[in-house]
C-alpha cells in the first residue's frame, strides 16, 4: 500500500454515518491494516481538512494528504456531488483520486458521480464477506496497482 518511499498509504473516508465508518474502517483493517484512514463527517468537513493542508499550528499533528479520498454521496452539510464538483476544480486537489461508495445505485448518481470526475464509483456491498473483498481489491488497486501522484 506504500511506494518506495516511507510514507504509509493514506485514505479520506468523507462519511456521515458513524457506524459505517467504524465498519469500514474495521473490515479495511482486515486486509490493508498498514493504511492510514482520516475520517470525515461530511463534504464541507473534508474541503476544509484539504484546503488547509500545511497549515498546522505549532504543536498541532501534520494533516496529512490523502492518496484517495473514499466519498459517501448522502450525507448533510455538504453531500459528495458538492463535494466532488468543489474539489476537482481546486488546482491544489483535483489530482487526488475520488472513489465514490454509496448505498445508491441510481443510474442518475453514477453519471453525475462520472461527470465531476469521480475516479470510481463502488456500491456498499450487503455482506461482510462482499465488503471485506471489495475492500481488499480496492487496496490492492488504488495502493500496489495504480501510480498515483505524489503527496506532498
Amino acid at each position: 500500500m506504500s511506494d518506495a518511499s516511507t510514507k504509509p498509504f493514506c485514505l479520506l473516508l468523507v462519511e456521515d454515518e458513524q457506524a459505517d465508518a467504524e465498519l469500514f474502517q474495521e473490515l479495511l483493517g482486515e486486509v490493508a491494516a498498514h493504511t492510514k484512514v482520516i475520517h470525515m463527517g461530511n463534504g464541507q468537513e473534508a474541503l476544509d481538512y484539504l484546503q488547509r493542508l500545511g497549515e498546522e499550528q505549532p504543536g498541532e499533528q501534520p494533516r496529512l494528504r490523502p492518496n484517495l479520498i473514499v466519498l459517501d454521496l448522502n450525507m448533510p452539510v455538504m453531500n459528495g456531488h458538492a463535494f466532488l464538483e468543489h474539489a476537482k476544480k481546486d488546482e491544489g486537489l483535483k489530482d487526488i483520486p475520488v472513489l465514490v461508495l454509496s448505498t445508491s445505485d441510481h443510474a442518475d448518481d453514477v453519471q453525475r458521480a462520472y461527470q465531476a470526475h469521480a475516479s470510481g464509483y463502488l456500491v456498499k456491498p450487503t455482506s461482510f464477506q462482499e465488503y471485506t473483498e471489495m475492500l481488499r481489491l480496492m487496496t490492492s488497486y488504488w495502493g500496489q496497482v495504480m501510480r498515483l501522484p505524489r503527496s506532498g
